[in-house]
This record gives C-alpha cells, sequence and structure tokens, in this order.
C-alpha cells in the first residue's frame, strides 16, 4: 500500500488496564511510548482511556487522548463501550487502524482493519479461572470474533499455536512479537541503594520472592507456600518469602495459608508494589521463584533477570520459552519439585551462581519495547496493505 503525507493513524485501547496494576496495562504502557518516541514519523498514535489512567501516558500530547467516561470503567459496561460507541470515535478521528491489546475487548466488527494481541488462551487451559459467563465468553464468544481481526499479535511461541489450536485463528494471520521490559528501570542497581531499600523494608535476611497478583488458583501460592515450609521444617533454607501483590480472584485463600501456616512470621505478603520499588525487590531477593500454572509470557521472569537475579519457574505454557537459559525449571503441581528448585537455588556454589545471573542480564537484554514497537509497526502497515488490495 503507497501511502503518502501525514503517518498512518492508528488508535490503541487502553480501557482496561486497572489504574495500571496488570500485565496487558503494562504493554499498553510501554507500548505506546515506545510508539510515540521512535515511531512517530510512520504513526500517528491516539490512546483511549479512562481520565483517571491519563497521567500513565505523560509522552502522548493531550489531542492524541481519547477519554472513555468513567461510567464505562466496569468489565460489562467496558465491553459495551467498545462494541458500541468505539465505531464512532474511529469515524470521527479518521482512523486508519485499530489496536486491541487484550482479547475481551475486539470489536465483533470494526469499520477499519483492526489489529488485536492476544496474551495467553486461559480460558481454555484453566477452566476453574472463571465464572461461567466470563469462561463461555473466553471460549465460544471471543475465538469467533477472533478470526474476525485482521492479524493477531501473540506475545510468545506458545500463545501463538494456542490462537492457532484454540481459536481456530489461521495460522498466517498470527505473528509473534515478544514482550519488552523497560531497560532503564530493569537493571542491577547500585549497593547503596540496596542497603537503603533492604533497610527501609526490614530485610535483615535473605529471601525467595514471587511477584504475582494473590489469584487462586491460577498463580499457584498455595504449593510455592507449602514448598517454602518444607524447606524451613528442614533447615534447609532459613529466610524468608516475600509475596507482592494485590489481591484479586481467590485471594483470601492464599491470605489463610499464610496465616495458618506454622512458619507465618517467615511469610510476608507486601500487597501491590509500586514501579520504582519492584527492580529493588528483585534485586533484594536471594531468587524469583515463580510457579504459576498458566503464563502467556512472564515479564517478571526476564524482569528480575535484568535486575541481576536468579530465576526457577514452573515447566509449563510459555515460562521455560522466556525463561531462557539460566532459569530453573520445575513441576509446578508437585510440591517437592518446587522445594527442590528452591533448595538448588538456596545452595548454589558462587560461581555458577555468577553464572546464571551474568547469563540473565544477557539474555533479559534482547527484550525490547522497541523490538516490539517495530514490529507491531510493521504489522500495521502491512495489514492496511493488504486491507486496501
Amino acid at each position: 500500500m503507497e501511502r503518502g503525507g501525514p503517518s498512518v493513524k492508528v488508535l490503541l485501547s487502553a480501557g482496561m488496564i486497572q489504574g495500571g496494576r496488570s500485565g496487558v496495562a503494562r504493554y499498553v504502557i510501554s507500548l505506546s511510548e515506545a510508539l510515540v518516541r521512535e515511531q512517530a514519523s510512520k504513526i500517528d498514535l491516539f490512546v483511549a482511556g479512562l481520565d483517571s489512567d491519563r497521567a500513565l501516558f505523560p509522552w502522548l500530547r493531550d489531542e492524541r487522548w481519547v477519554s472513555i467516561p468513567e461510567t464505562m470503567a466496569g468489565g460489562v459496561a467496558n465491553l459495551f463501550w467498545h462494541q458500541v460507541k468505539l465505531n464512532g470515535l474511529l469515524h470521527r478521528l479518521g482512523i486508519d487502524l485499530l489496536h486491541i491489546p487484550s482479547y475481551r475487548r475486539m470489536l465483533i466488527h470494526s469499520i477499519v482493519p483492526q489489529v488485536a494481541t492476544i496474551h495467553d488462551c486461559a480460558p481454555f487451559i484453566l477452566r476453574g479461572k472463571y465464572d461461567f459467563a466470563r469462561g463461555f465468553f473466553g471460549r465460544i464468544v471471543v475465538p469467533f470474533i477472533a478470526r474476525r481481526v485482521k492479524r493477531v499479535i501473540a506475545v510468545s511461541d506458545t500463545t501463538g499455536k494456542d490462537v492457532v489450536h484454540f481459536m481456530k485463528v489461521p495460522r498466517e494471520k498470527v505473528s509473534v512479537i515478544y514482550n519488552g521490559i523497560d531497560h532503564v528501570m530493569f537493571r542491577p542497581p547500585s549497593s547503596a541503594a540496596l542497603a537503603d531499600f533492604k533497610l527501609r523494608k526490614q530485610l535483615d535476611a535473605p529471601f525467595f520472592l514471587y511477584v504475582a497478583r494473590l489469584e487462586h488458583p491460577a498463580k499457584n501460592h498455595l504449593r510455592l507456600i507449602r514448598a517454602f515450609e518444607k524447606l524451613a521444617a528442614s533447615g534447609a533454607f532459613s529466610g524468608l518469602l516475600v509475596l507482592p501483590g494485590a489481591p484479586w480472584h481467590g485471594s483470601e485463600v492464599i491470605e489463610n495459608a499464610v496465616a495458618t501456616s506454622p512458619f507465618k512470621d517467615r511469610i510476608r505478603l507486601e500487597g501491590f508494589v509500586e514501579n520504582d520499588d519492584l527492580p529493588l525487590w528483585y534485586a533484594s531477593a536471594e531468587a524469583l521463584v515463580f510457579p504459576s500454572l498458566m503464563e502467556g509470557f512472564g515479564l517478571p521472569l526476564l524482569e528480575a533477570q535484568a535486575c541481576g537475579t536468579r530465576i526457577a519457574c514452573s515447566n509449563s505454557t510459555s515460562l521455560p520459552e522466556v525463561a531462557g537459559p539460566s532459569g530453573i525449571l520445575f513441576n509446578g503441581l508437585i510440591e517437592d519439585s518446587i522445594a527442590e528448585a528452591m533448595t538448588q537455588l538456596s545452595t548454589m556454589n558462587p560461581i555458577e551462581k555468577n553464572q546464571r545471573e551474568a547469563t540473565g542480564i544477557r539474555w533479559a537484554g534482547g527484550f525490547t519495547w522497541s523490538n516490539h514497537a517495530r514490529e507491531a509497526t510493521a504489522i500495521y502497515q502491512q495489514t492496511l496493505a493488504e486491507s486496501a488490495k
């Protein structure tokens, strides 16, 4: 498609980013910044979101911000807004292409070519994750819409294959573009910054870290807690287990497991962690242990490695793909397997520890939002060219 004059006008929806406290939020915020800062000659980006989230996009000019009414913030209302109101805005603004970054907000009918990012196929893989209505929507309605979208971006090879297998989207319509991380934020901090952080958080013992929202059973906190209890009871590890994350569906089950644990004094629930502190949590930890049962990508695996922290994770879905050569894999369904990985991490000799940390930093360095934005821009252009034929 030959285009002259102004760059392509793309609208990216940010109507579902929950105040910045979700993986989709990290995706939308990071991609929008990379598009504005690095692809401005090719892409004229508009972002639609709630005004309460406007401050999360300081690089976006006010005239490129499209307000979604705050009354449309709830899940069902937000879905309604996308299906009923968004096309009118696309027409009024003269948008060339729509990018929906979550499968729950894909338009059944878009008046412009639509690209969607699908992060995972959780409704098919974790049947107990959603109630009947959301499970039906994810397994029946979403695949129907996904097959109508012009192009699907999958954030990992595993997710791409799942989209083809479960949603029956033609393989040629699915493009895999790996997520990136913010390498200005996620890098090894200074020893002084680490010391100040540990003092502020009263971290005077080594600790294993699991960064994930408190969601049961999908995030698999209970098996991690029991594995930690095995380590603590055996005397193999004398430190702490720290679990930062905002409460989510089933969080009361996790909270009760901590409250009734014989080692409850050594398990800390930190709640939601602000971005400024997150790299310091990673860098202060003995290791990140990530037992999640299903992830379309798993950003904490890269973020931790970029901060010089060793990792161990479940050997399921996309996690081995993202963990890379320095990650230690375990069976997330077996407590003893998790405990064995934690023992390996806590008893690792200094030479292997340094090698894994250095390998992890190099591996994480290959994942950038610049790459994602550049490849997304190419998909926008290709989608428009194909739609013009």
